[in-house]
């Protein structure tokens, strides 16, 4: 593993990148046909690039070139040196499939053990692990990871809420990880117990660990009073690694990049153009250590900052700001990723008939917590809402199964479908 390069100068980060970005370069071209045909096409050689100005030459990866190349045309090592596959999705809902060689793992393994340290995780601690496995493998990375570290191990996924604080109180867990919108679930569950009262939880909890989906201010506030813990996010792109591409040390003052593995560059969501040091734009990241599946500039389409400055705790480095935003139409449910296209294309797959819908995200505390779908049909057919058809019914089971949640539907006239927000398709309602 590359030296942690926080106690080096800028310039010395910068120079030590540029190195492992030229070697990058050259495995791509001789190992990903997409990179090589790119580079040629541009009259490009691995060489040519000298300098980080010589780098922007070189075109964006997006989401949708993982994609067309799916399942294996990107993988730059071959399918015996794999030893682990994880799917996810295009922003159209395709099917993208991400690959890991044995040194990627322990690699990944290790930012996540680093990410566990800065937060003063340590031997002593038990690591209650609450996420759904199948719908976030990255999970695995928090069993791994804590493990090395010497910490006890509490795995508990698919347990509901109850269950979570009755582990959290039987086993004295010192740490929960998990997402924010489950986080805010065992909360309310334990309001609920204690019929809604706010006090001082009677267990070993002093660190919440909250990913992939953001954190907002109203959230940390919520689940540092009601849980009377320390409330912190990590950051991960489920294209390369979640988590351990960057995440929060206890002063909180933004999330530690993992800059010996990762290249970050923050761009204008339109022009593509770098934006001045210190301003929001679109996060671009280059892996320069993945064997299996390197990825060469990829738009993440998340909206943040870049901070160059030393932490609070004292760590140089640089630190992503909080994600502000998205550049597209990904929503958030349950912290389970989905997007409108991806709906519409479930919805029309199961009744050509429908010509337009709106998805309805009910928001609690900032977090998209539930999801209503009004459908309209081209030949104005209306079912009663509490309609129990079969066709209704379909879709419901298939929209669980594809997406990982339930959603409640709803077959209206067209002209009942409520105005979109900014969003396609999407209106945001807040209690």
């Amino acid at each position: 593993m590359a030296p942690n390069r926080d106690g080096e100068s800028r310039d010395q980060v910068r120079l030590g990148q540029l190195e492992q970005l030229q070697m990058l370069l050259n495995r791509a071209y001789l190992n990903v046909d997409f990179y090589r045909r790119r580079m040629d096409r541009l009259g490009l050689q691995p060489e040519d690039i000298a300098t980080f100005e010589d780098f922007r030459r070189f075109p964006f990866t997006t989401s949708g070139d993982l994609a067309a190349h799916y399942p294996y045309g990107l993988f730059a090592v071959p399918l015996k040196s794999v030893v682990r596959l994880k799917i996810t999705h295009s922003r159209d809902g395709s099917p993208v499939v991400v690959g890991f060689t044995r040194r990627d793992i322990q690699l990944w393994q290790n930012l996540m053990a680093r990410l566990y340290t800065q937060l003063g995780v340590t031997d002593r601690d038990i690591v209650q692990v609450a996420y759904n496995y199948s719908l976030f493998p990255g999970a695995f990375t928090f069993n791994h990871a804590a493990e090395q570290i010497g910490a006890t191990l509490a795995p508990s996924a698919m347990t509901s809420a109850t269950l979570q604080l009755k582990i959290m109180q039987d086993f004295r867990s010192t740490v929960l990880a998990t997402t924010p919108s489950f986080a805010v679930h065992i909360l309310s569950t334990l309001k609920a117990a204690r019929n809604g009262r706010i006090g001082q939880v009677k267990s070993d909890l002093r660190l919440l660990l909250l990913g992939p989906e953001p954190v907002p201010d109203e959230t940390r506030k919520l689940l540092h009073d009601g849980l009377q813990a320390e409330v912190h996010g990590l950051y991960g792109v489920s294209e390369m690694i979640e988590p351990g591409i960057a995440g929060e040390c206890r002063a909180g003052s933004g999330y530690h990049l993992a800059e010996e593995h990762f290249l970050a560059e923050i761009v204008h969501p339109v022009s593509g153009q770098p934006v001045p040091a210190g301003q929001e734009g679109e996060l671009v990241i280059t892996t320069l250590a993945a064997e299996a599946y390197p990825l060469i500039r990829y738009r993440t389409g998340d909206v943040t900052v870049l901070r160059e400055t030393p932490c609070a705790c004292g760590r140089g480095g640089a630190r992503l700001g909080e994600i502000l935003r998205r550049t597209d139409d990904r929503l958030s449910i349950r912290g389970i990723p989905c997007y409108p296209a991806q709906i519409g294309n479930i919805l029309r797959g199961l009744d050509p008939s429908i010509s337009d819908f709106r998805l309805l995200v009910h928001r609690r505390f900032g977090l998209g917590d539930h999801l209503d779908i009004l459908v309209a049909r081209a030949d104005g057919r209306r079912l009663a809402a509490d309609s129990r058809g079969a066709d209704l019914d379909q879709m419901r089971s298939t929209l669980r199964r594809v997406l990982g949640f339930g959603a409640r539907l709803q077959i209206v006239a067209a002209a009942d479908l409520p105005a979109p927000g900014l969003i396609e398709k999407t209106v945001f309602l807040d209690p």
